[in-house]
């Protein structure tokens, strides 16, 4: 395309809102000079109760990270911005928090077990082993008086080998039955109480993978948002009376697999959010290969989304903002906004992850700003940069050039406000709190979807009152 068919606007870097009102737009900038968010007034200092499961190998291995986290880790790369050094836990750190860890919160699979493991034959036997073991720990460990705030799941090495495909390139553990991780954190719901899965590859501090600091700066910020059960930093410019909502869909496994409806999170004004499972649904026909809602489907699930909302906020919002990733057919788009009848303001967004849309700046001292809009002729759809060159860090920090993800408003329910629209996704992608760096890709309504879907197509999740919090998804 050339460059005279496009419109170029660079959107604002958004603000993020922390301690005592202090704004930055790096969070770990934010959290060094101002600390995290607290829970209330009152909450300034806390200690979180630590569970730890897996072998003796693994377990030490992470009271390890832990005890390092305390004393802080220098990055390996000193000199590049972006690479912060952890500043250290304690109640009188940066980050304001410490961690408890005793005996009867370390949930042990014993050597014999582990043998008796690689004796299984089968790969998906072995994982049902594996799994079996480890929800007996979590559960052991919730039953203790206190119980811990916040399980860590190191997996441990053999069971990674026993039990992850050989053929493939990746050490999740996946089965004919279901997916290790997901299966893991539903155990964990059953017990109100989140879990962090660790890796061996993660706890090892090999130099292929994640530097100490990154991993200990990630590990800390999942233990505030877990165990505090709120947000270590927040929007500045979330818009009051406007319900956010992104969604997706998942098939259930099992023998009678049904289509349903998935709300990955519903985000409200004052930063909380939620996960919604929907009923049963059917996919209607249509020549894209997405799934889509008919007419009464759509109906329910966006009036389940604003009795939510209403629950939380304890009224109805005035503008309801609905991000998909398929397009939104006729009646599809027709049941959302007859269920959201009363709601004055509607704008219904596809976003899609990638285009292969590529500019260059002229001077070609660094790829195109995170922040630019291309706005095409015609203005049907809008091109965003959310991965780009980062003036705060002085880099870009992703491989290959950067391309745009690709946002479509709806024709009809929109109110016609792109800039808005644009400047919300570009906010919603500095808010995944299952990581510290200063963005994602894709925003939140939409990148983690996959990882709720996960978890809520496993069997395990119809048989438990699952959580609605998204901290148990993450």
């Amino acid at each position: 395309m050339a460059g005279d068919q496009f419109q170029l606007e660079r959107l604002e870097e958004p603000s993020l809102v922390f301690a005592g009102g202090g704004e930055k737009k790096d969070p770990r900038a934010g959290i060094l000079e101002h600390g995290p968010c607290p829970r209330s007034a009152e909450d300034v200092a806390e200690v979180v109760n630590v569970g730890i499961v897996g072998d003796s190998r693994s377990i030490s291995m992470m009271e390890g990270l832990l005890r390092a986290m305390r004393g802080g880790i220098e990055s390996r790369q000193k000199r590049k911005r972006w690479k912060t050094p952890f500043p250290g836990l304690g109640v009188d750190s940066r980050l304001g928090f410490d961690y408890q860890l005793v005996e009867q919160w370390k949930g042990r699979i014993r050597d014999d077990k582990m043998e008796a493991l690689e004796d299984v034959r089968g790969r998906d036997e072995r994982a049902e082993f594996a799994f079996k073991h480890i929800k007996y720990q979590i559960q052991s460990i919730c039953n203790t008086t206190p119980s811990p705030d916040v399980i860590f799941v190191t997996i441990p090495e053999r069971i990674v080998e026993a039990c992850s495909d050989p053929n493939t390139d990746t050490t999740e553990i996946r089965t004919e039955n279901g997916n290790f991780r997901s299966r893991i954190k539903i155990a964990g719901m059953e017990k109100h109480t989140p879990t962090q899965l660790m890796s061996p590859e993660v706890l090892r501090d090999t130099r292929d993978v994640q530097e100490r600091s990154e991993v200990a700066w990630n590990v800390a910020v999942g233990m505030l948002y877990k165990a505090r059960r709120g947000r270590p930093w927040k929007l500045g410019k979330l818009r009051n009376q406007t319900c956010y909502a992104g969604i997706s869909f998942f098939k259930e496994r099992g023998e009678d697999p049904k289509m349903r409806a998935s709300v990955a999170q519903v985000f409200i004004p004052d930063g909380r959010h939620f996960v919604i499972r929907g009923d049963p649904v059917e996919d209607v026909a249509s020549d894209e290969p997405q799934t889509h809602l008919s007419y009464e489907d759509a109906k329910t699930l966006v009036e389940d989304i604003l009795e939510n909302y209403g629950s939380h906020m304890d009224e109805r919002p005035r503008r309801l903002v609905l991000h998909k990733s398929s397009n939104f057919l006729d009646e599809e788009a027709r049941g959302f906004h007859d269920g959201a009848e009363d709601v004055p303001e509607k704008d219904f967004v596809t976003i899609r992850k990638k285009h292969p849309l590529r500019i260059f700046p002229p001077s070609g001292d660094h790829p195109v700003l995170r922040g630019t809009l291309a706005i095409p002729q015609g203005e049907k759809e809008y091109y965003l940069y959310t991965k780009g060159y980062v003036p705060e860090h002085s880099v870009y920090n992703d491989p290959g050039t950067p391309n745009p993800i690709v946002i479509r408003p709806h024709s009809e329910y929109y109110t016609g406000d792109y800039s808005r629209i644009c400047d919300e996704i570009l906010a919603f992608t500095k808010l995944d709190w299952n990581s510290s760096d200063f963005c994602k890709r894709s925003p939140v309504t939409i990148g983690i979807a996959d990882a709720v879907s996960d978890i809520l197509a496993e069997p395990e999740a119809s048989d438990v009152n699952l959580e609605t919090h998204y901290y148990y998804y993450m």
